[in-house]
């Protein structure tokens, strides 16, 4: 059995994503793929988790989950998604930097089934909209999630590296959030175990946002007029699009915090683009690049 958890991060698009997959549902399961709705599992490997208090589980309870998650014996993919995978959004933020109990959490997940073949997925975010996100979620409280923190230390290598050290033998899949335009169908298919010859719904479910409907529909007419459309040669043509066509302001997401100035946002921009450089170079990880 493949086990895929797709961890976030807050602030990301990862309901999207899986309510892309879940349109998908049915064709996927005929390809062995299952996708259990997040409902169907909320809070519960956080118990079991914990009552493993660190150890892998044994035979028979792996046996157990698999059978409250899945419908069929034919399933050989099973992908599960929760932003809570990571732990509360109060939490999110402590002296390590972004999740300092992240790895750990992962390591309680890939204990879960140690029998299996573990993939995690995890969605980088921008310092500032990461920061916004949380304290949305946290109901306003920002003290609550900087804890008087400098922003200006937040950096995801480190947290990556301490996912490696964690489940070293696991794989990691990583994208940047601000990339998904441009990747958003290769990290579907990614996520799902597909190839580019399996046609998904939903693989412009992004841009949708992007571009006005008649441009979106105009770039799908030259994408679909090219048989075996290259990767480069699509994000490209999606490019020029958002490039000529974008909804003004649709890219663009206000950040009002505490404190925060615009230099301080550009700041962040720069430590972040720094940041993605080393993800992107760093050796263990599937790091999808625009």
């Amino acid at each position: 059995m493949q086990i895929v958890y797709h961890v976030g991060a807050h602030g990301s698009d990862h309901e999207r994503l899986i309510r892309t997959l879940l349109r998908n549902r049915e064709e996927l399961w005929t390809l062995g793929t299952d996708i259990p709705s997040p409902t169907r599992y909320k809070g519960v490997f956080g118990g079991a988790i914990t009552a493993l208090n660190g150890g892998e589980a044994p035979a028979e309870m792996q046996e157990t989950l698999l059978d409250s998650l899945i419908d069929s014996d034919s399933a050989r993919r099973l992908i599960l998604s929760q932003s809570m995978f990571l732990g509360l959004p109060q939490r999110a933020i402590g002296e390590s930097g972004f999740y300092p109990r992240g790895a750990h959490r992962m390591l309680g997940l890939s204990n879960l089934f140690p029998d299996s073949a573990v993939e995690f997925f995890l969605s980088v975010v921008h310092p500032a909209a990461q920061v916004a996100e949380l304290v949305l979620l946290s109901k306003g409280d920002y003290d609550a999630v900087m804890g008087g923190r400098d922003p200006r230390t937040l950096r995801w290598a480190p947290f990556v590296r301490a996912i490696q050290d964690a489940i070293p033998d696991r794989e990691l899949v990583v994208w940047a959030q601000e990339d998904l335009p441009f990747i958003w169908p290769e990290v579907l298919r990614r996520m799902a175990g597909i190839g580019p010859e399996t046609p998904l719904r939903g693989e412009d479910a992004v841009l949708a946002d992007l571009l006005p409907a008649e441009a979106l529909a105009e770039l799908n007419r030259q994408i679909s007029a090219i048989p075996g459309i290259g990767i480069s040669t699509r994000r490209d043509m999606i490019e020029k699009a958002l490039s000529d066509h974008a909804t003004e302001g649709a890219a663009e997401s206000a950040v009002n915090l505490p404190g925060w100035s615009q230099d301080l946002i550009d700041e962040l921009s720069q430590i972040y683009a720094e940041d993605i450089d080393e993800l992107s170079s760093m050796p263990g990880i599937d790091f999808i690049k625009a």
